[in-house]
């Protein structure tokens, strides 16, 4: 979930509370507006292995709490409130589904801390494991008795202010810090307690495992003092449910410890949920930690494929899946470690092909999907010397240029890097002096943010010190930026020399940029005639990290260039570090061509001798079809066709739209203030957007009659695009525009292509305004050859 806005968790509902709300808003606060809306459903490939009973719960309802905890064990932390927020749909004032409500925002404690606050309220008559559940974290989000009594007044006005009140002390930028680890060590205590009182609950044994993992990580500063306690801890879970996914929490305790312990636990982790994509990805952090790159490819793909499935099922875009852009690029690192290329290329360009979104997914965040995109395909195409690739991908808009400082440097670097070893030297100098405003840009945005920051300290009298600390602060990022542009500078003046033939010169270029990556360096310094160099550079890199293709392999070629009989024992010794995946095969990249005659050179032939280390260990255990657990790349999934009535008379469908494609927009009627602002904002564009070739469809949840009226109303301003009438809101349903859980109407914007696929979506308590960025996004999302 985004940093959502704090608000009263579940007042009282009203319905004249209600009626006042803005159209699409929950009633129960701003902070469900962009929660979870759509109703749970039991997902697939959960697992059978987790059971915390709740007393007095239906089959239903204690099915869907089950599948939350196996949700929360799998940190798919937004499915996991779904769930929980089902169990109250069926179940009002369940305590429990509160407390897991509030564990799923574990990452964001004020919101917690509402949700616990109404497991209190609820939880005067419970059974006491269920207490113990509910005061440890009670105590943990800081509910002392008088919050209890308070919560348990049963008065509205008294259990609201008491809410606020604790999610205001809860939360996570609070004045002046507090040290949190007096709690963290309580709630170790208190889940201790749970266990030894309950001791047939492995659940409890489970979430202390994880506590112990979370107060080290986190942040928290208490490091554990016997990982082997913890895993014992966790054998005790697993000698009851040998599948539970708790053998997530064992991964990660082992991950930064000793990655071989957790072997056993990443063999098996994916089968434990293996509808929830995560339990797939975090085995392959073992397996990459170990340097077994094809084995974490397998991960990674398993975990890419689940996530394709449930977006494809439950509709949703791929900037709201957690941890999946961590996943993809990891993919297609893992692929280019182990030679294969072609398929690490596909994903980055996959990833280029997702929407994009102006608050969840751009250029401008390097935590968001579209720059873990552009890494890659900058990454994959520099290892393989993809030159003539690279600039097709900036040709056919996979690097489309754009207003980001960022997304400028990784697409101007990689395109001027291709042309100047492509020898298309007019092309490099144009790149070339494109960084020039680039750089006055970024100049131009670290001046605005550190006067802005100067101001704001002023106007909030802060003395001399903190002034010079806030514009410290807000000049980080910025300054970042303008040394990623210099560096950007230094790397194409040092691709300029190379091209000139002074690797020397071009070695020292290189050399002064920070985090050059080391293949283009060798390269270079082979280039300079330096080769022994390029040895030492590498020798020790391959050592620390064998079985990488672009390291091993220019070692391999560092080695031939140096030209010592001696080094050929070496040099056999290497061949058998290179992953058997490129062993045979003929060359699919410039790089493994120039790979094959370093190897003939040798007298190795095309391919060396397989290394078993390379392939998939005997350790690795069983596995599904990588076919059976979802498609291999993101592709948008088709709209739902409707039949409505035009206020303009006849109907409207979808499939009349005969392969235009359309931007629908759902609106929540001329009641609705900002919804009249979004289409009166809209109706100028519709000539742009009809340039690039989208009609527009405007769909409110108005009866017909009250749509014709509200058009007759606006005489001759009328909008340019028809509006169609869904009253019973059978469209705003089918397209996910509803609140399942307080059935109301959403907001929302989609683009629909030619085919009938939903290209990009924006569901929301708001509707969506900004129409020049989305012009944009239709016109780069339509443009892109051969989405899937």
């Amino acid at each position: 979930m985004r940093a959502l806005t704090l608000g009263v968790l579940f007042a009282a509902a009203l319905p004249a509370q209600r009626e006042s709300l803005a159209p699409g808003h929950s009633q129960h606060g701003g902070t469900f507006d962009e929660g979870p809306r759509q109703a749970a459903h039991l997902m697939p490939g959960m697992s059978d292995q987790v059971h915390l009973p709740v007393a007095g719960s239906s089959t239903e309802a204690q099915a869907f709490f089950d599948q939350g905890v196996c949700q929360l064990h799998g940190f798919w932390y937004f499915e996991a409130e779904r769930s929980f927020r089902q169990v109250l749909r069926l179940q009002p004032d369940c305590a429990m589904a509160y407390w897991g409500m509030a564990m799923s925002n574990v990452e964001q404690k004020a919101r917690a801390a509402g949700c616990i606050a109404h497991a209190v309220r609820c939880s005067a008559a419970v059974p006491a494991n269920e207490q113990r559940w509910i005061d440890a974290w009670a105590r943990y989000y800081q509910v002392d008795d008088d919050v209890r009594a308070e919560l348990r007044s049963g008065d509205a006005a008294r259990v609201a202010a008491a809410v606020a009140a604790l999610t205001a002390k809860n939360d996570d930028q609070p004045q002046g810090g507090r040290d949190e680890t007096p709690l963290a060590k309580q709630l170790i205590k208190d889940l201790e307690a749970l266990v030894f009182e309950f001791p047939d609950d492995i659940e409890a044994k489970a979430f202390l495992a994880l506590q112990n993992w979370l107060n080290t990580d986190w942040g928290n500063g208490i490091p554990i003092s016997s990982y082997a306690g913890v895993d014992a801890l966790l054998q005790q879970v697993f000698a009851r449910a040998p599948l539970h996914p708790a053998h997530h929490y064992r991964v990660h305790l082992w991950d930064q410890e000793k990655a071989e312990r957790a072997l056993r636990s990443a063999a098996v982790l994916g089968d434990t949920a293996p509808g929830i994509a995560h339990q797939w990805h975090m085995a392959g952090h073992i397996y990459a930690k170990l340097d077994r790159h094809r084995e974490a490819a397998w991960q990674q793909e398993a975990s890419a494929r689940v996530d394709h499935a449930q977006m494809q099922r439950d509709r949703v875009m791929p900037f709201l899946i957690h941890n999946y852009g961590h996943n993809q690029e990891w993919l297609a690192r893992s692929l280019s470690y182990v030679g294969r290329a072609p398929e690490a290329l596909a994903v980055a360009k996959n990833l280029a092909e997702l929407p994009r979104h102006p608050q969840w997914n751009t250029l401008d965040d390097a935590d968001h999907i579209a720059i873990d995109a552009r890494t890659r395909l900058v990454s994959v195409c520099e290892e393989y010397e993809l030159w003539e690739q690279a600039l097709q991908l900036g040709r056919d808009g996979h690097l489309d240029a754009s207003d980001s400082v960022l997304g400028e440097v990784l697409r101007l670097g990689l395109l001027g890097r291709a042309s100047f070893r492509l020898g298309r030297l007019d092309e490099a100098e144009r790149i070339v002096e494109a960084t020039e405003p680039l750089l006055a840009k970024a100049r131009a945005a670290r001046a605005a943010a550190v006067d802005g920051a100067e101001a704001m300290a002023l106007a909030e009298k802060a003395d001399a010190k903190q002034v010079q600390e806030a514009m410290a602060e807000a000049g980080r990022q910025p300054t970042d930026l303008v040394r990623a542009v210099l560096d950007l500078q230094r790397e194409l003046r040092g691709e300029r020399l190379l091209a000139q033939g002074d690797g020397k010169g071009a070695v020292a270029e290189f050399e002064a940029v920070h985090g050059f990556p080391k293949t283009l360096l060798a390269d270079a310094l082979v280039a300079a005639g330096e080769p022994q160099q390029a040895v030492d550079l590498l020798a020790k890199e391959v050592e620390q990290h064998p079985h990488r293709v672009p390291t091993a392999g220019r070692l391999l070629l560092a080695y031939v260039a140096v030209d010592k009989p001696e080094n050929h024992d070496r040099v056999r010794d290497l061949m058998t570090e290179l992953p058997a995946t490129i062993d045979g095969q003929p060359p699919q990249t410039p790089f493994e061509a120039r790979l094959g005659i370093g190897r003939s050179a040798c007298g190795l032939g095309v391919g060396g001798a397989r290394s078993e280390a390379a392939g998939f260990g005997p350790d690795f255990g069983t596995r599904p079809t990588l076919d059976s657990l979802g498609p291999i790349a993101w592709s948008p999934f088709p709209a739902a066709d409707f039949d409505l009535p035009c206020a303009t008379g006849g109907r409207r469908t979808l499939a009349q739209q005969h392969g235009r494609p359309t931007l629908v927009v759902f609106y929540l009627g001329f009641g609705c203030l900002h919804c009249v602002q979004q289409l009166e904002a809209l109706s100028p564009r519709a000539k742009d957007f009809a340039a690039a070739g989208v009609d527009i469809l405007a769909i409110g949840n108005e009866s017909l009659a009250k749509a014709q009226d509200n058009l007759a109303a606006l005489g001759d301003q009328k909008f340019a695009f028809p509006l169609l009438a869904d009253p019973d809101l059978t469209a705003f349903r089918a397209w996910r525009c509803h609140d399942d859980f307080e059935s109301l109407p959403l907001h929302g914007t989609f683009l629909v292509d030619a085919a009938g696929k939903v290209r990009w979506q924006d569901i929301s308590a708001e509707p969506f305004t900004q129409f020049d960025w989305l012009l944009a996004e239709s016109r780069r999302l339509l443009a892109l050859p051969n989405t899937p």
